[in-house]
């Protein structure tokens, strides 16, 4: 399960290496686009360009997800993700071509960490009950948000007003969401035959709707009181997937 820390904020011990290929990056237990080495030591020159990159392009990242929760997405320049993550403005530019390209960027490694600890959620159940493991994942859904508050602000509200290519992202992410939801359907189909299978458009649509209620109380400054919307959106959820 994810842990209760909070690690929107740079002083965390990163536990995500940036690769080159940054959507397969694996989470271990928490949201942070930091990297293992947060800091360069004098003398960087000494390191591999690569370690270098690493580090510069996780450090980027997290600041723009720090800086847009705090000043808003439209509000953050280039200047103050440069600032939050102490690079140049050419680092920056050798890594990212604009403020657009860094948020997107750490919206999809993001969102790819939250599908893994959904999926760790998930896993953790031991009990033969898919009811349990569907409500396991919308915990772990939750509860990462709970823990790492900038990146709720930032990719729950702030993206929504960050342009068409952050917004096709999140369509994405919503699809591989549904398609969680999808797979407790077709367990629920097992044990009751007759309940009628679940549509790609409903499975859509609960995710949607978990999103939508998350987001609300995110925007409300209720972020700590996310966990209160676990039993309404499992409630929703097996509704629908057990319906006759």
């Amino acid at each position: 399960m994810v842990s209760k820390k909070q690690t929107g904020r740079r002083d965390v011990p990163g536990r995500v290496a940036c690769a080159p290929n940054m959507l397969e990056v694996v989470a271990l237990d928490e949201l942070t686009l930091l990297p293992e080495r947060t800091s360069l030591p004098r003398g960087t020159s000494a390191l591999p360009a690569s370690d270098v990159a690493a580090s510069q392009r996780g450090r980027i990242m997290q600041a723009v997800v720090e800086a847009v929760a705090d000043r808003g997405y439209r509000a953050t320049s280039v200047q103050d993700v440069t600032k939050r993550a102490r690079v140049s403005r050419s680092a920056f530019y050798g890594v990212f071509v604009d403020k657009e390209d860094a948020f997107a960027a750490a919206h999809m490694v993001a969102s790819q960490q939250l599908l893994n600890l959904i999926a760790s959620g998930v896993r953790s159940v031991t009990a033969d009950d898919w009811r349990i493991r569907h409500r396991a994942g919308v915990e772990a859904y939750l509860d990462g948000f709970v823990s790492a508050p900038a990146y709720a602000v930032s990719f729950m509200v702030e993206a929504r007003t960050a342009g068409h290519r952050v917004l096709d992202q999140r369509d994405r992410v919503l699809e591989r969401h549904a398609r969680r939801i999808a797979a407790s359907a077709v367990e629920a189909r097992r044990e009751s035959p007759s309940v009628p299978a679940l549509s790609a458009s409903a499975s859509i649509g609960l995710a949607g709707a978990a999103d939508e209620l998350a987001t609300r109380e995110i925007r409300a400054g209720r972020i700590a009181r996310l966990m209160d919307l676990l039993d309404p959106i499992v409630e929703l959820h097996l509704a629908a997937m057990t319906a006759r």
